[in-house]
């Protein structure tokens, strides 16, 4: 089922009241993987047999990679008897990832694969099959969380959970399922199974984040939507300052989605006292790229950041290409040669990840392009800033490289928003060569009233706000020093805005724009 679903409230509804009413503490976490796994069934029949395949092999092998750091240990200062179990311990993560990633493979990328075959071998009169299967929701999701678990084991960071039912509560969590964040075992299995009594704060903070996560979806995110929608798809009739607008417009309609969806699923589970990772830190106030990609989808950047980037970049390969780059282009630019070679591969993987099409392989690798350029070129910037005497904490040139930022975030959206390559080629065409003003509101903003509009800049402005406090402090906090009849005017002004704006989904199913990947 989706959070913004009326059967989502009746569902979140009875868990709670069963949870502190019905159950003992000592098993309220076998109430939540019960919820869990009524709540991955409702999506699809087949959803719950990957789930729990991936959950059997990564427990099984959990428990052999724990069996293998204890022999390690014993081992003491036997320095070939631990080479020894060091490798067992790498061929054990190689066997475990093939069930894992063999059905994100197989399910999510055994197309894309397919079609690429067939437009090589389609000229010599062979076609290959396109598969098609029902991709089961939030594969994407838990399979990265199960084997980061089995990671964190082989690096020794935790001991292998024992208990099958509490590893499969970890990966099935209910408010992690859809959407990630892809949250660690260390911090979760300190929360999930120690069972919480109710705690009037962790209720009145969850209810909280949970209205602003609703009227970022409902006033914001489902208001740009159409227009979104309108400038991707039917983008040959409209001018370049239009489909550059719906490049913003994309930016902004993704972060309110995907960060109101955020809110709604930590809200949630603050409702049980379990505090998942953030993922999301106002990433537009980011004054780099590198920076944008540590606020945004904190969770999947880390993710990389720990188990692709830190192992390729100290890898042998990775190693030699430095001594090579040092020789071709001298020591500073040769230290970076391993960093730039890691990032290549982790932003090629990001992209892939998102989507298996070349639109978003681009995307990608255009990230990483500019980032590792910033990296190449970050001498000359400092010494053409001391050159034009720019102070960086001036507020000017602050203020200028947050809307830098926010500028390249837009144009990289010209690679995954038209719906194919090609779209994503006459798209780019478009923006650069067709230079005519957009004739009112329905270019502008097209399929969007105009009362939606003002009703959507006014949403804007308080997101704007809401972020801008939230980067100094915590917005709850602020709210919880302020009068009690100043609280509930702020929360009716929300509730009314999301009746006023709002629609309920009545499916099971999607409506959020990164429950695609």
């Amino acid at each position: 089922m989706t959070v913004n679903s009326l059967f989502f409230l009746l569902f979140l509804s009875g868990l709670f009241l069963v949870h502190y009413l019905l159950c003992p503490v000592r098993f309220r976490w076998i109430v939540l993987l019960a919820a869990s796994m009524l709540f991955y069934a409702l999506a699809s029949a087949a959803s719950p047999v990957y789930m729990l395949a991936t959950s059997v092999c990564t427990w099984a092998a959990g428990l052999v990679m724990e069996r293998l750091n204890e022999q390690e240990k014993q081992a003491g200062k036997d320095k070939e008897q631990k080479s020894k179990i060091k490798t067992r311990k790498r061929w054990l993560l190689a066997v475990s990832a093939v069930p894992s990633f063999g059905f994100l493979l197989l399910l999510k990328y055994s197309g894309f694969f397919a079609n690429m075959g067939n437009s090589i071998l389609g000229r010599f009169g062979i076609a290959l099959p396109v598969p098609q299967f029902l991709i089961p929701l939030g594969i994407s999701y838990y399979t990265l969380i199960a084997y980061g678990y089995l990671l964190d084991l082989y690096e020794k960071r935790v001991q292998a959970q024992r208990n099958y039912t509490k590893l499969l509560l970890f990966l099935a969590y209910f408010p992690q399922m859809t959407q990630g964040p892809m949250n660690r075992y260390k911090p979760m299995s300190e929360q999930l199974y120690e069972g919480h009594r109710f705690e009037y704060q962790d209720f009145s903070y969850g209810c909280q984040r949970m209205l602003w996560g609703f009227f970022k979806k409902f006033v914001i995110a489902d208001r740009m939507q159409p227009a979104v929608q309108a400038i991707f798809q039917g983008y040959a009739q409209y001018g370049g300052i239009t489909c550059l607008l719906g490049c913003v417009y994309m930016t902004v309609w993704m972060y309110a989605d995907f960060s109101g969806y955020m809110d709604i699923v930590a809200g949630t589970s603050e409702l049980f006292g379990i505090h998942i990772m953030e993922n999301f830190r106002q990433p537009f106030f980011s004054k780099s790229l590198a920076e944008y990609w540590r606020r945004w989808h904190i969770s999947l950047s880390s993710w990389f950041r720990d188990f692709l980037f830190y192992p390729l970049a100290f890898s042998k390969p990775a190693v030699r290409f430095g001594k090579r780059g040092r020789k071709w282009f001298g020591v500073r630019i040769g230290k970076l040669f391993p960093s730039l070679f890691a990032l290549f591969f982790v932003w090629f993987a990001t992209g892939f990840w998102h989507e298996p099409s070349w639109r978003y392989i681009f995307w990608g690798i255009a990230n990483g392009v500019v980032i590792m350029g910033a990296m190449v070129c970050e001498p000359w910037f400092a010494n053409a800033k001391r050159f034009l005497h720019i102070r960086e904490e001036s507020r000017w040139w602050q203020a200028f490289s947050v809307a830098r930022t926010f500028a390249f975030v837009c144009l990289l959206k010209v690679f995954p928003g038209p719906s194919s390559t090609a779209d994503m080629l006459q798209f780019i065409k478009k923006m650069f060569t067709d230079f005519r003003l957009p004739s009112g509101l329905a270019e502008l903003l097209p399929g969007v009233t105009k009362g939606d509009a003002l009703f959507l800049l006014g949403a804007l402005i308080l997101l704007a706000i809401v972020d801008l406090i939230q980067e100094k402090r915590s917005v709850r906090d602020l709210l919880a020093e302020k009068p009690l009849v100043l609280r509930w005017a702020c929360y009716l002004f929300l509730v009314a805005a999301i009746l006023c704006m709002g629609k309920f989904n009545i499916s099971m199913a999607g409506g959020f724009a990164y429950a695609q990947y």
